[in-house]
């Protein structure tokens, strides 16, 4: 089927609007688009939605009036306080806001999908998105997943393109790559765990050029280089402010939470997340600051792992299934099987459109697992959770949009591969042009 331009515009829109209406119309029926954040959905929110304010209103970067803080990143609360500067403080412009870019990450699905493979893998990124429950989930909520999703895809869209203008000239790439650091630093001002992307791609880049490619390597540099200009004012702000050159002062948190008696010994929170409020005793006190405590339940945490070193991979086997089962930890039984549903549809297609992707469109797909890898090892070293997954659903739901159209070739015995022969030849070969548009009729 041919997708003519005006065709495929209209389809964009109206995923934009199915997107959009969707997540509106969830909010103001199960939390109101006038509420203000409910800690007892998701105590996260309630601090990213008055870091959010207080930056607006002038009292700095802090939870508490005259308490500077880093123990949330703040790419969530930036996202948030342009609206609040613009409007004033209000949690319906606020939550319109979250709704809003929600979709867009839909329409932004829509753009890689149709970059890396065809257009018609970019609809149904994109619908398959819109309709996800994950994703159309966290948008109800003040949460990082949100913006994080934004973010993270508008960084894959602009590194897409500069890796398809490599035959232009330098200022039109760097141009790109300068947009993709910044949006890459972004999301991982949003979810800091990204930053474990950055070391895959740093290997992929190597691999590349072991096999004579310079190119990605060149793109992660640059990238890489303007991230970390845009990290650094955070970074340096937490030196003189906090006393501590660090991205959060909540890891050890983490750390602890996820590596500690309980999640050692008891199968209900074994690969799961305990709160300090739980494990702090006579032995394992948090005592003085924010950084300092952080410190503290760092080496709780570490000396637990040391402690249980044998029981380890059975632990990670528990965080890997917490990642994975299509069980959402909730007493909400629509929602779970709402969640269980969209996984148990998206999983398989997702395993599959990577077989297919690593076949014929390698680059893009390494692209898209490189969030997705991000997120195992973030999994490995603290803990599972359906959140960690749905937060990086807009890159893999991609992946799974090509297996779907590669079973639907099948049933249909059509060949999958025909309308992307002549575009795949040229991300496979090198010493070619990259001249995939997102014209690019499916």
């Amino acid at each position: 089927m041919n997708l003519t331009t005006q065709r495929f515009t209209v389809a964009v829109i109206l995923i934009f609007l199915i997107a959009l209406t969707a997540r509106l119309g969830l909010t103001h029926r199960f939390v109101g688009l006038d509420a203000p954040p409910d800690a007892n959905a998701n105590s996260d929110q309630v601090d990213y939605e008055v870091l959010a304010f207080h930056l607006v209103t002038g009292q700095g970067y802090a939870i508490n009036p005259g308490q500077p803080t880093a123990s949330r990143t703040p790419g969530t609360s930036f996202t948030l306080a342009p609206i609040y500067a613009a409007i004033g403080r209000s949690f319906t412009a606020g939550r319109v806001w979250f709704c809003v870019l929600s979709a867009l990450t839909c329409v932004l699905a829509v753009w890689l999908g149709s970059l890396g493979f065809n257009r018609g893998v970019g609809l149904l990124a994109g619908l398959g998105l819109a309709l996800y429950p994950g994703h159309a989930y966290n948008a109800m909520h003040f949460v990082s997943e949100t913006p994080f999703g934004f973010w993270m895809m508008l960084a894959l869209v602009a590194t897409a393109v500069a890796w398809q203008r490599r035959q232009d000239s330098a200022a039109k790439r760097y141009t790109c790559d300068t947009l993709a650091g910044v949006c890459w630093a972004m999301a991982i001002y949003t979810r800091p765990q990204l930053m474990l992307a950055v070391p895959f791609a740093g290997g992929l880049a190597l691999i590349a050029c072991v096999i004579r490619d310079r190119e990605p390597l060149k793109h992660v540099a640059v990238q890489v280089v303007v991230l970390s200009l845009v990290l650094s004012p955070w970074v340096i702000r937490n030196a003189v402010v906090m006393g501590k050159p660090t991205i959060s002062t909540i890891t050890g948190y983490g750390l602890w939470g996820s590596h500690n008696e309980l999640t050692f010994s008891d199968p209900t929170h074994r690969g799961g997340w305990v709160k300090a409020s739980v494990l702090i005793d006579a032995d394992h006190p948090l005592t003085g600051d924010e950084v300092e405590r952080n410190d503290q339940a760092t080496r709780y945490g570490v000396a637990a792992i040391r402690a249980h070193v044998q029981q380890m991979p059975a632990l990670i086997a528990a965080k890997l299934w917490r990642l994975v089962t299509p069980i959402k930890d909730t007493d909400n039984r629509l929602v779970r099987i709402a969640f269980a549903a969209g996984w148990i549809v998206v999983a398989p297609l997702f395993l599959l459109g990577t077989v297919v992707g690593l076949k014929r469109s390698a680059t893009v797909t390494w692209l898209l697992a490189l969030p997705v890898l991000a997120t195992l090892a973030s999994t490995v070293i603290f803990y599972g959770s359906v959140r960690f997954r749905d937060a990086v659903a807009p890159a893999f739901m991609v992946l799974a949009a090509a297996g779907g159209q590669w079973v639907w070739h099948r049933l249909a015995g059509q060949d999958s591969g025909k309308s992307t022969s002549a575009k795949l030849a040229c991300q496979l070969a090198p010493d070619r042009p990259q001249d995939v548009k997102i014209g690019h009729a499916a």
